[in-house]
């Protein structure tokens, strides 16, 4: 299973099930894509925090084990909305969490919802908040993925 092929069944994932409920026009963007002109949207990163590569004897018997986080990041005008970004921060992590994606992604228990401060870890949120009058709240799911190599 390559990192891409999870990623892919990840986003898949995320974007059907998205668009099946109460927030499907609440724009997804993701990682390394321009901030929409929309006046709400949803972050998606998907990140890679571990790999672990065994081999147990001859071909075939090898076993691979890699780790990683979604992370996910509600904006909403500022003045509109605490709790429609908290409620949507929390209807991502339902969508995600303690499934199992394409029988090999392992997703935990979503954290739970929080509000970002600007500036504390710049390379999970988007470079300014749009702008610069929106409210942001954020969430997370750590996953791992099974696979043989």
């Amino acid at each position: 299973m390559t990192w891409d092929e999870v990623e892919t069944s990840l986003r898949n994932h995320i974007e059907t099930q998205w668009a099946l409920g109460t927030y499907a026009s609440t724009e997804l963007v993701w990682e390394n894509e321009s901030e929409p002109d929309f006046p709400r949207y949803m972050s998606v990163y998907i990140e890679g925090t571990y790999s672990e590569k065994s081999g147990y004897g001859g071909t075939g018997k090898h076993a691979s084990i890699e780790a990683g986080i979604i992370f996910f990041h509600s904006f909403v005008p500022s003045g509109e909305g605490k709790e429609e970004a908290i409620k949507s921060v929390v209807t991502m992590g339902n969508i995600l969490q303690l499934r199992t994606i394409d029988n090999f992604i392992d997703l935990e228990g979503s954290n739970p919802p929080s509000p970002a401060i600007y500036g504390t870890d710049d390379r999970l949120l988007p470079n300014q908040q749009p702008g610069g009058n929106y409210y942001r709240c954020s969430g997370s799911v750590p996953f791992i993925v099974r696979s043989g190599i």
